[in-house]
């Protein structure tokens, strides 16, 4: 998971489809392919924006490096477990949308 700038739109066609492109998405897509398998690997910018929260209830590995193509060395950290379902604070300072039902 990576959080920052992204440009979004519609590709035109039979079907559009709505996509959404930069260096975030990059990112988010080396966090999923270094990780270990069945293991969430957040970056360093996520991390401060959920571990910020007083209501945060991940628990997080420490910090270790991985080589992300593209970026070169890079600061990740795996979320071991979660403690209950986020805080609607956290979900909502991060500019996600709610959905019904738990995280």
């Amino acid at each position: 998971i990576a959080c920052g700038p992204v440009t979004a739109g519609v590709l035109p066609g039979k079907c559009p489809a709505f996509d959404v492109w930069g260096q975030t998405v990059n990112l988010a897509s080396r966090m999923e392919s270094t990780s270990r398998p069945s293991v969430v690997q957040i970056s360093e910018a996520v991390f401060h924006a959920v571990s910020k929260h007083r209501g945060n209830c991940f628990v997080f590995d420490k910090p270790h490096t991985t080589v992300a193509k593209g970026f070169g060395t890079v600061t990740a950290y795996f979320i071991r477990f979660c403690l209950e379902n986020p805080p609607k604070a956290v979900l909502l300072g991060l500019s996600l949308e709610l959905a019904a039902g738990p995280f």
